[in-house]
């Protein structure tokens, strides 16, 4: 392809993942402004070269939500036809497990089709925090097509020397009309570029808060993953240095012995014991 001819693009968007970023990082406002209104962003990401974007598919778990301040729902389903009034397909993606859904597989399978259609994709762009993608990227560099991968800023360096070009959510946000706070503001809750550790630490209190029963670490650790872009391992567990550190700053959650690094309780879940019982772990949903 010569350097100044229009690049065949493909789009994929793995909706719950960039619209959770956004509300942890920017605030639900901004999240709802991304979901609400897609086509402002859209020609803010596709602008810096002439493209014509041919595929375009949004992974959107239906029963998904970003909540207001306010605790007021907005479910991701209400969002379905204004990305479908810009061209994307809408392919829904319900959770597989209590705390997965299956876009990132699908995603990963959709791309490799668009790689051997017929038509030549000339650059690929991923909007997903998930650094599952790594090999994905690597993929397609060999096959000599660009890639644009859209992901929290603090996305490891791996996961940016696998992809030609990486756009974070707090550009993103910015577009959207974010302004980030300034460094001092102790209040600010946005937390793009200003306290990875702070995010790392409330990601993982939140998960356990959402939680119905023990979780695995490796389960954790794919979770926080999932929702800010960065490993628990890379950010040196939240700045405290280990997994049982962390826990002592968040507080309320025990780590109990098991395969693979054990697993989280909440303290409320253990039974009470003598000094010669150990812990168990119950399940709070069950009587």
């Amino acid at each position: 392809m010569a350097p100044n001819d229009t690049l065949r693009t493909a789009i994929f968007l793995d909706f719950d993942n960039v619209a959770s970023g956004l509300a942890s990082g920017a605030g639900p406002a901004v999240a709802h402004r991304f979901a609400a209104d897609p086509e402002p962003w859209f020609d803010w990401l596709t602008r810096d070269t002439p493209r014509r974007v041919l595929l375009r598919r949004c992974y959107m778990n239906p029963a998904g939500y970003i909540a207001d301040e306010a605790g007021n729902r907005s479910y991701f389903s209400t969002f379905r036809r204004a990305f479908q009034s810009l061209g994307f397909e809408v392919v829904d993606c319900p959770p597989l497990t209590r705390m997965k859904n299956g876009a990132d597989v699908r995603l990963a399978l959709d791309v490799m089709d668009a790689l051997a259609a017929p038509t030549r994709f000339d650059e690929f762009i991923l909007m997903s925090t998930d650094s599952d993608f790594v090999p994905l990227l690597l993929r397609l560099r060999a096959a000599d097509r660009r890639t644009k991968l859209v992901a929290h800023p603090e996305v490891g360096r791996i996961v940016r020397a696998a992809a030609d070009a990486v756009v974070g959510l707090d550009a993103l946000a910015r577009g959207l009309g974010w302004e980030a706070p300034p460094p001092d503001d102790a209040g600010a809750e946005a937390m793009f570029g200003q306290d990875a550790n702070a995010l790392i630490q409330a990601t993982v209190a939140d998960i356990m808060a959402e939680a119905q029963g023990p979780v695995a670490l490796a389960a954790l650790g794919a979770e926080v993953r999932a929702r800010t872009g960065m490993t628990l391992r890379e950010s040196e567990w939240g700045g405290a240095g280990s997994i049982d550190a962390l826990l002592v700053v968040i507080g309320g959650i025990v780590r109990q012995e098991g395969p693979a690094g054990g697993f989280l309780v909440r303290q409320e879940w253990l039974l009470p014991q003598s000094d010669n019982t150990p812990a168990a772990a119950i399940d709070p949903s069950t009587d």
